[in-house]
């Protein structure tokens, strides 16, 4: 979890950090980044001002936070096993299954709405998005190194990946179906190496609950 670093004293409490930015994405499903000040959050969370400024900054900063511990509980870590293709389809199964089967995926087509009226806002959300696909690069890296991609642009192959899913989510409103990680998979495999694909992706186990 993104935290500022903690100053002498008191130790912080895990547990309310968690109910901060777990009220600051109820907060901004429900009424969109308007609808997020940190006295809301502060609030929401059954926390005092000062115990949320101890941790982040500002209302952007929290909000980042926020949504960086959500995709995080999808993807904690690039998983890392004998098929990095496998692997692939993994990452991507659990950033849908996040965005169609939480709230999230209502928080992030309020905030691209709010971006280009919040320079700050859009900076650091910009920063979380490209530490999210530092785990697409690492698996795409590794089915490199195994000779089963031969890539020339690593970004454009995350693009390619990433980009229906946000496509259908936020502008056409087409399904997003759970299948469609193995074809977005597979469609980079066969424009850019070989290797089968598997037919069911491994899932993870987050209890059930919404970031």
């Amino acid at each position: 979890m993104a935290e500022r670093t903690s100053a002498p004293g008191r130790p912080r409490s895990s547990e309310a950090s968690e109910r901060i930015l777990r009220a600051t994405v109820e907060l901004l499903a429900e009424g969109g980044a308007a609808g997020v000040s940190v006295d809301a959050v502060a609030a929401r969370a059954g926390v005092s001002r000062p115990t949320v400024y101890r941790r982040w900054k500002d209302r952007t900063e929290l909000i980042a936070a926020a949504v960086r511990e959500a995709f995080a509980q999808a993807n904690p870590e690039a998983p890392d096993t004998a098929d990095p293709l496998a692997d692939l389809v993994t990452v991507l199964s659990n950033t849908i299954r996040l965005l169609t089967g939480t709230s999230l995926g209502r928080v992030i087509a309020g905030l691209v709405s709010e971006l280009p009226r919040s320079p700050e806002l859009a900076a650091a959300l910009r920063a979380v998005e490209r530490e999210r696909r530092e785990i697409l690069h690492e698996v795409l890296r590794r089915a490199e190194e195994q000779g089963r991609l031969r890539l020339t642009d690593v970004g454009l192959a995350i693009e390619v990946l990433l980009g229906p899913v946000y496509l259908r989510l936020l502008v056409t409103g087409d399904p997003v179906p759970s299948d469609l990680a193995a074809e977005l998979a597979a469609l980079v495999v066969a424009t850019t190496g070989s290797g089968p694909l598997p037919e069911r992706p491994q899932e993870i186990d987050n209890d059930g609950r919404e970031p």
